[in-house]
């Protein structure tokens, strides 16, 4: 074969290298990629956007899920949603409701965002350093304490909360982190306490207390009934110290609990969310074993206090189900 032959053949080679290379996409480059907003990265609800978007992607052929951290969490999620450079999120009950009213912290009334399910509900931890003087909400008066990062949902949270407990923001020393920094300042004594949503039975918390004692701080009962009264999203429930044997508390506490729930895109495709959602709750148990927090969610209380309009592909299970008309 003469060199021009050689030269030729070896560019027609390169030339269908090429064409394959780009014409012929990877299974991952021909699954549709979705992203699913979630909170720090070793928190609750990056745990429950893992273990969901591993069952999606095991289960629902065509979709590749994947949980990435939002660290202004509930905010940030719907806001992302909105703008439609995410798919799915998670985010409190409260913050949703403040979005479907247009009210603080969103600037307009949120649009494009449709309820996917009720998940499992987060505790609002009011924790201090047991080295600390501190006992009541009162006594955080002068005192640094984390409240989430600025504009989200714990921010906002601890706004109305705060202020029914009589305690203005004025008071304290709001600092600003998300609750995975949180739980590091508070290790390192450079806050005296720590106000945030989170999971029961946290493992990141439960470690963080082997090296470090921390002490709840107390809500005499009729502040909490009044909490409750004034804030329709705040549940009241039990929380036993077998929770967190380490802390120093009572050996049961009313605590003040916020609902997690799932949102998603309306644009996204009504096949696609109602394979997505029966892929979901065929497979329970799986993210059940992630986290004893998750246990609590079931198929009954997927439809129950989802304050905006579910995504039609979510309701067409859930009628299929008879847990809607």
């Amino acid at each position: 074969m003469s060199k021009r032959g050689i030269v030729h053949g070896l560019l027609v080679l390169l030339v269908i290298s090429v064409a394959f290379s780009f014409g012929v996409p990877s299974k991952a480059e021909a699954a549709q990629q979705l992203t699913f907003g979630t909170a720090a990265p070793t928190g609750g609800w990056m745990m429950l956007g893992s273990a969901v978007s591993k069952v999606v992607n095991d289960k629902v052929a065509g979709v590749n899920l994947t949980p990435v951290p939002s660290p202004r969490g509930s905010v940030e999620n719907i806001e992302t949603i909105m703008k439609g450079e995410r798919e799915f999120g998670l985010t409190m009950a409260n913050i949703a409701m403040l979005g479907k009213q247009g009210a603080e912290p969103f600037k307009s009334q949120v649009k494009g965002v449709s309820g996917w399910f009720s998940a499992h509900y987060g505790y609002w931890y009011l924790l201090t350093r047991a080295d600390s003087k501190i006992k009541t909400v009162a006594d955080l008066k002068g005192k640094r304490v984390a409240i989430g990062n600025p504009g989200d949902g714990d921010e906002a949270l601890n706004k109305e909360v705060f202020a029914r407990l009589g305690l203005k923001w004025t008071d304290f020393k709001p600092e600003y982190s998300g609750f995975s920094s949180a739980l590091d300042l508070i290790k390192q004594n450079q806050i005296d306490a720590f106000a945030y949503v989170a999971a029961p039975k946290l493992p990141s918390l439960t470690e963080l207390m082997t090296t470090k004692k921390l002490r709840m701080v107390a809500i005499d009962p009729a502040s909490l009934k009044k909490l409750a009264a004034e804030l329709p999203y705040v549940v009241l429930r039990p929380m036993s110290r077998k929770d967190y044997p380490a802390l120093e508390m009572p050996e049961e506490a009313t605590m003040v609990s916020m609902n997690h729930i799932v949102i998603c895109s309306e644009k996204l495709d009504t096949d696609l969310v109602y394979k997505m959602t029966k892929a979901v709750f065929s497979n329970l148990d799986s993210i059940r074993q992630v986290s004893k927090a998750f246990e609590v969610i079931t198929l009954k209380s997927a439809v129950s206090g989802m304050p905006i309009p579910f995504h039609p592909g979510a309701v067409k299970l859930y009628k299929e189900l008879g847990l809607m008309k």
